[in-house]
């Protein structure tokens, strides 16, 4: 009688680690460039977890670490610096994981 051959499964979907967690990277709120990342430069609001492709423990740490900046001055509460406008973006707004109804 033959052995099975070993082999992984095709349909199994790969692992999807978020961008903070993926580098170790802890949120500080007087680290005001990383932080405006995650904020709409026209509307001054968070983006959600389907847009920013964050695990949910990493989101909840991302507002409240925005909350703190604001509240500390260190973050504008409705714009964006104009000086990180051009940073490079860490994932793309039109690319949702969830796309939205309208």
């Amino acid at each position: 009688m033959q052995q099975p051959i070993e082999m992984p499964n095709p349909y199994e979907r790969e692992k999807v680690c978020c961008i903070l967690c993926k580098y170790n990277i802890n949120l500080n709120f007087k680290n005001v460039r990383l932080l405006s990342q995650f904020v709409s430069p026209y509307t001054g609001k968070l983006y959600g977890r389907n847009i920013t492709r964050l695990c949910r423990r990493q989101q909840e740490e991302l507002e409240q670490q925005i909350r703190k900046s604001i509240a500390a001055g260190y973050m504008a509460a409705k714009m964006k610096s104009l000086d990180f406008l051009k940073d490079p973006k860490l994932f793309d707004p039109s690319n949702p994981v969830r796309p939205h109804n309208y």
